[in-house]
């Protein structure tokens, strides 16, 4: 899970760690926590990023130590990312489920490598351009950390970008609920989505009102019905699942496994 506000705990009833919790024989669940991720790439990257900055710029020791201190933009994003191809790197998982956070943060999810590749590009920039200086001046080419650090940043770049885009490994699920605001909302996920070439064959179109035994629930039912309608005509040839109001929480594995069956009948 990649929601700052973490659910997966509250769903499974299950304290979830940032390491992968087992919750059943054939499922682990897991809640990234940005800020270790964070702590942990100051520590292994925090040296050498203070060797770029000291070199490529102006900047004295205090000016330079601030960009180390504060959270760098979208790099939180980013690690999370990182996290999430070790997992698949590991083999220990055949299917990996991500819940994403609401609509603009996770479109800045998806746009986190094509930022931090300008970010690593511009940096690559002033070092070589001090490395030209050092090879003028002694003749001598160096390779060190801030080499591996911008090597390591590319390589990592590439590969999450290369797993976003593989239609054959990674999938996005939509989901919605059938009311005005939701479906604007999602209409405009899907056109980022499509933009950058992210596949979506389903949409899960949640808390359709089922209950017709009252005056209210079939004139809530009717005005969902035409926003329904709306989903169908704006996306015809994507699958659309729909899944009732229930009267409870669905929280708890028994309880989720009810809705899976549901969900994937």
């Amino acid at each position: 899970m990649t929601d700052p506000a973490h659910s997966l705990s509250d769903s499974f009833n299950v304290r979830i760690a940032g390491v992968p919790t087992q919750i059943t024989n054939t499922l682990d669940a897991v809640e990234i926590n940005a800020d270790e991720l964070m702590n942990e790439f100051k520590k292994e990257h925090g040296s050498a990023i203070k060797a770029l900055l000291s070199r490529g710029t102006r900047l004295n020791k205090e000016e330079i130590e601030q960009p180390i201190d504060v959270s760098i933009p979208g790099i939180d994003e980013f690690t999370a990312l990182v996290k999430l191809s070790s997992l698949i790197d590991s083999d220990v998982y055949q299917t990996i489920v991500v819940d994403t956070a609401p609509t603009g943060h996770t479109v800045r999810l998806l746009s986190m490598p094509n930022v931090i590749n300008s970010l690593t590009m511009f940096f690559s920039r002033l070092h070589k351009r001090y490395k030209r200086t050092i090879f003028t001046a002694t003749e001598i080419g160096i390779y060190d950390d801030v080499d591996m650090f911008l090597d390591t940043m590319t390589e990592s770049v590439l590969k999450i970008h290369n797993l976003i885009m593989d239609n054959r490994k990674t999938e996005f699920i939509m989901v919605t609920i059938p009311d005005l605001m939701a479906i604007e909302e999602t209409k405009r996920l899907y056109i980022s989505l499509y933009s950058v070439g992210i596949r979506v064959n389903n949409i899960v179109v949640n808390n359709i009102q089922s209950n017709l035994d009252c005056k209210f629930c079939r004139a809530r039912r009717a005005h969902q019905d035409k926003h329904i309608g709306v989903i169908n005509n704006t996306y015809p040839e994507i699958n659309k699942i729909y899944v009732p109001l229930f009267s409870e929480d669905i929280n708890g594995v028994e309880r989720l496994k009810t809705f899976k069956n549901m969900l994937f009948s």
